[in-house]
C-alpha cells in the first residue's frame, strides 16, 4: 500500500506558542490515523520516523491482530529514525484505541539530549594524505567536533573522500578502518576513518585508429598532456574539444586502466570522422532584404593538416554574393586559424547600386573570451550613390574584435554582444583614397526574473579622410530599417541630394531602448520600443525616431519578431513593418 500525504497541525496553544511543538495527522476515510507529537527536532526527522512506521499504511478494515502486531514494534521501528539523527535516548509513549469505524494511535515522543561528536579522527595514508589540497576539502567536511551528529553526515564525509580521491588521480583509494563510535550514556559519538589512496596516477599516451588527418594534426585538436594527474573531468573535456573540431561525427574517449603502468595510464580514442563533403542550404525573409536563398559548401578533408574549404552563395533582392575561403588551423584549432578568400557582391537598395570584389586574409583569435581578427583587404568597388559614381580601389588593413556573452543563446535572460572594428587605406598605396574608419556597436539584454526583458542597443561609426564623396558604397555611413531606426526603410537616413536621395555620410549614431513582455507562457512575447538616430557629415546630428509596438515567437527554428513602427517624420511613410528571424544576440 502506498503511505498517505499528511499535514501539520497544531498540538495545543501553549506548545504552539513556544514553538516547540509538531504535530502530523494521516487521516482518509478508509485509513487508520496517527498522531505524532514531537518537541523541538531538527527539519527531516517526523518525515523519517513515519517513513520506518509501517503501521500508518495500514487501513481502518485491516485485521485487528495485524494492527496490534505492528503497534507493539512501534519503538523498533523508530529508535533506528531517531538515532540517525543523534537521538539515543528518546522516550516513546504511545497509546492505541478502536472504534466502530477505524484505529488509531496517538504516539509522544520525547527526544531527548542530541549526540554530539566527541572526537573525529581522519587518517589520510599515501600519496592523497600530502595532497595540499586535501586539507581545504577537510575542512568543508560535516560533524565536526562539537557538532550534533547525523549519519547521513557520516556517510557524506566518505563520499567525499572517495570522490576527492577519483577526481585527484588516487585510483586505489580504499578504506582501512570505519567506525562510528557512540556513547547513549554520555551523549557522544567518536569518528574514526582510515584510508590509504595508494599512489597519484598520472595520464599517458594517447592512442586512436587511423584517420584521414595526421596524427600531429589530431593531437592538435586533442591538447592533450602526458604526465598530468588523472582527472576524469579531463577526460569530460576532450571529448568535447574533439566532438566540437567539426572534423569527427563520433567521438569516444576510454581510459584504460587496465593497461595501466607505472603509476601511468594510457587513453583510447575511437573516432569517426564526419563526411568529407557538407551542403548547406537557408531560406530565410527580412524587411530590409526581402525574401533570402543561401547554399554553402564544405570540404573538411583537404589534406591531412585539417585544412578547409568553405563557400557560400548567398541571393535576395537587395544584397547578394558569393565567397570562397581557404582556412588552415593554427597550433590551436579550437583558438586560431588563418583564412585566405575572394568574394563578389551586388547590392541593389533605394540609395545605391554597387559591385564589388574583395581578396582577403585574416587571422583570426580567440582570445579571453573574445574574437580577436585581424585583415588585409583588397576592395574593388563600382557603385552609384545619389548623383556619385564612384570607382574604389582600397587596400584596407584593419581589425575586428568581437564578444559575446549570453546565458541561452536562443532564449536569453540575461547577455550582451559587442563588436569593435578599425580599418584604414592610404591613397599612395594600392588606394584610390586615404581613410580611417571606425565602427562599434553593442547590445544588452536583461530579463526581471520572470516577468519582462529589457534590450539595449547603439551603434556608432566614423570615418576620417577624404570627403564623403571619394568613399564607395560599403563604406558610407546610412541608418534606417529592421536593426536601426525602425519607422524608416533600410537606408533610407542620412544627408540627402537636392532630389531627397540619401548619399550616405562619414558619421553613424544609432540607439534603441525596448521593452517585451511574455503574454503565453515563454513562448509568445508583446514588445514596445523607442529608435532614435541617424546618418550624418557634420558635426551636427539631426536625429530621426521611430516607436512602436511588437510581437515575438519562439519558434522551433528560432525568434520570430513582427513590428509594427512610427516614423517621427511621416513624409516618407505613415507607418512601417518590420520582420526578422534570428537569435537575441
Amino acid at each position: 500500500m502506498q503511505s498517505l500525504p499528511y499535514k501539520l497541525i497544531p498540538a495545543g496553544a501553549r506548545q504552539a506558542a513556544a514553538g516547540g511543538l509538531l504535530s502530523l495527522l494521516l487521516a482518509a476515510p478508509a485509513w487508520g490515523e496517527l498522531q505524532l507529537k514531537i518537541e523541538d527536532v531538527p527539519s527531516g526527522l517526523e518525515q523519517n520516523i513515519l517513513s520506518r512506521t509501517a503501521l500508518h499504511e495500514e487501513a481502518c478494515e485491516a485485521p485487528a491482530w495485524r494492527v496490534r502486531r505492528l503497534f507493539r514494534r512501534l519503538e523498533k521501528d523508530i529508535q533506528p529514525a531517531l538515532q540517525a539523527f543523534g537521538y539515543y535516548r528518546a522516550r516513546i509513549d504511545k497509546q492505541l484505541r478502536r472504534d466502530q469505524q477505524c484505529w488509531h494511535v496517538e504516539l509522544n515522543i520525547e527526544a531527548g539530549p542530541r549526540t554530539r561528536v566527541r572526537s573525529r579522527l581522519l587518517q589520510i595514508d599515501g600519496g592523497m594524505g600530502e595532497d595540499p589540497q586535501l586539507a581545504e576539502m577537510l575542512a568543508q567536511l560535516p560533524l565536526a567536533e562539537g557538532e550534533p551528529l547525523h549519519h547521513g553526515d557520516y556517510e557524506a564525509i566518505k563520499t567525499a573522500l572517495r570522490e576527492f580521491a577519483l577526481e585527484h588521480g588516487y585510483l586505489d583509494f580504499a578504506f582501512t578502518r570505519q567506525q562510528l563510535r557512540v556513547y547513549p550514556a554520555e551523549d557522544a559519538a567518536e569518528i574514526d576513518i582510515a584510508a590509504d589512496s595508494g599512489p597519484r596516477y598520472r595520464f599517458g599516451e594517447l592512442s586512436f585508429d587511423e584517420q584521414p588527418l595526421s596524427n600531429a594534426f589530431i593531437a592538435r585538436l586533442a591538447q592533450w598532456q602526458t604526465d598530468v594527474p588523472f582527472d576524469p573531468r579531463e577526460l569530460s573535456a576532450l571529448d568535447r574539444r574533439l566532438s566540437d573540431s567539426g572534423y569527427f561525427s563520433r567521438v569516444e574517449v576510454r581510459s584504460r586502466r587496465d593497461l595501466r603502468q607505472d603509476e601511468s595510464i594510457p587513453v583510447e580514442l575511437t573516432l569517426q570522422t564526419a563526411p568529407r563533403h557538407a551542403w548547406r542550404a537557408g531560406i530565410g525573409f527580412a524587411t530590409d532584404t526581402g525574401p533570402r536563398l543561401s547554399l554553402g559548401y564544405k570540404n573538411r578533408y583537404l589534406n591531412t593538416r585539417g585544412h578547409l574549404l568553405d563557400s557560400e552563395l548567398r541571393l535576395s533582392p537587395v544584397e547578394s554574393g558569393v565567397g570562397v575561403q581557404y582556412r588552415i588551423p593554427g597550433e590551436n584549432p579550437h583558438q586560431e586559424y588563418f583564412s585566405f578568400g575572394a568574394k563578389a557582391a551586388h547590392e541593389d537598395t533605394e540609395t545605391a547600386v554597387s559591385d564589388s570584389f574583395t581578396l582577403g586574409a585574416q587571422h583570426v583569435l580567440q582570445w579571453h573570451g573574445w574574437t580577436q581578427t585581424r585583415f588585409i583587404e583588397l576592395l574593388y568597388e563600382q557603385s552609384q550613390v545619389g548623383d556619385d559614381s564612384i570607382d574604389a580601389t582600397l587596400l584596407m588593413p584593419g581589425i575586428k574584435m568581437s564578444h559575446t556573452e549570453a546565458d541561452d543563446v536562443l532564449r536569453t535572460r540575461h547577455g550582451y554582444r559587442i563588436n569593435l572594428e578599425a580599418r584604414a587605406a592610404y591613397e599612395g598605396l594600392l588606394s584610390s583614397s586615404t581613410l580611417l574608419q571606425l565602427r562599434a556597436d553593442f547590445k544588452i539584454i536583461h530579463r526581471f526574473g520572470d516577468a519582462g526583458r529589457v534590450t539595449l542597443r547603439a551603434e556608432a561609426g566614423s570615418t576620417i579622410g577624404d570627403s564623403t564623396g571619394d568613399l564607395p558604397a560599403s563604406l558610407r555611413f546610412f541608418a534606417g530599417g529592421d536593426n536601426s531606426v525602425r519607422g524608416y526603410a533600410y537606408e533610407s537616413l542620412g544627408p540627402e541630394t537636392a532630389g531627397g536621395t540619401p548619399v550616405g555620410a562619414r558619421n553613424l549614431l544609432t540607439s534603441s531602448v525596448e521593452y517585451e513582455h511574455p503574454i503565453v507562457d515563454d513562448d509568445w512575447w508583446l514588445g514596445a520600443f523607442v529608435d532614435a538616430g541617424n546618418a550624418f557629415d557634420t558635426d551636427a546630428i539631426r536625429l530621426r525616431a521611430g516607436y512602436g509596438v511588437g510581437v515575438r515567437w519562439y519558434s522551433p527554428v528560432g525568434r520570430l519578431r513582427f513590428d509594427l513602427a512610427f516614423p517621427d517624420d511621416t513624409s516618407q511613410d505613415e507607418w512601417r513593418i518590420h520582420f526578422g528571424l534570428g537569435a537575441d544576440l
